[in-house]
């Protein structure tokens, strides 16, 4: 395994914001580009964290019942998650154990409705090859565990098994994991000029970046993204447009090198 970047022990952040850059919206449409034309499953994952900020598990843990396109917002009521010890994928509480609401743009809602539509067609494509996508209740030592599963349309279903219609999908209907969309980031941004830093949740800090210097309010940002404290909020805008500052003071080498 690589090595694990450190952090700052007295830091009193709930996340190491200095080390996550941002992109932009340029950077953005080469990689969603790239996805597109791969016909990259996580092109969805993406599109949802660069337009609503939300982590990585939260996205992949989203339902349709979840979403109102018509006023468009969503509900973010639950994180998806790998349990290394269970060796189970499983749907739990968020990072916050809140339940928060985050309204969305008309390109977003664009998004959303093609993909939509896109599921309902694969579901002819695939006909009996199709997925549908449950989840199990599972009670271990005091604890409830809600446990994933992605099985064939011909195949018997426990009855335990409780159906959930999950927004990120393959195109075979299986449920997208966050350590897939994750796997497949990596390998797309060795392949996009530009993105060599970039991983998911660069978009969240982006995403973050982006509504602050459009003026929105820090208090705003915070309920949105589910912060616990609008000093990580404004930790990650701090450090956006430091590199930004940076990038324009290293243009006066180009001047006075003469490049």
């Amino acid at each position: 395994r690589g090595r694990k970047q450190e952090t700052d022990i007295f830091s009193d952040s709930e996340e190491d914001t200095a080390s996550i850059p941002t992109i932009t919206h340029e950077q953005f449409q080469k990689l969603e580009e790239f996805l597109k034309a791969k016909d990259n499953p996580a092109l969805l994952p993406v599109q949802i964290a660069y337009y609503t900020g939300l982590r990585i598990g939260e996205v992949c843990g989203l339902t349709w019942q979840d979403i109102n396109l018509e006023e468009q917002y969503l509900t973010v009521r639950r994180s998806m998650r790998y349990n290394g010890t269970r060796h189970t994928t499983e749907v739990g509480t968020t990072k916050r154990s809140k339940v928060r609401t985050v309204d969305f743009c008309d390109t977003l809602a664009a998004i959303l409705r093609a993909a939509r539509t896109e599921q309902r067609k694969n579901r002819f494509r695939y006909g009996e090859l199709y997925h549908l996508n449950y989840y199990k209740e599972v009670k271990e030592k005091g604890r409830t565990y809600y446990e994933v599963y992605s099985l064939q349309r011909t195949e018997e279903v426990p009855e335990d098994y409780k159906e959930i219609s999950f927004v990120c999908l393959r195109a075979d209907g299986a449920y997208e994991a966050p350590s897939t969309v994750g796997i497949m980031c990596r390998a797309a941004k060795k392949k996009v000029k530009g993105l060599e830093d970039f991983h998911f949740h660069t978009l969240r800090h982006t995403y973050t970046s982006n509504l602050l210097s459009g003026g929105a309010k820090p208090k705003d940002v915070q309920e949105l993204l589910g912060h616990s404290d609008v000093s990580t909020t404004m930790n990650i805008y701090a450090h956006s447009t430091r590199e930004a500052k940076r990038t324009s003071a290293r243009l006066l080498d180009k001047v006075v090198g003469g490049e």
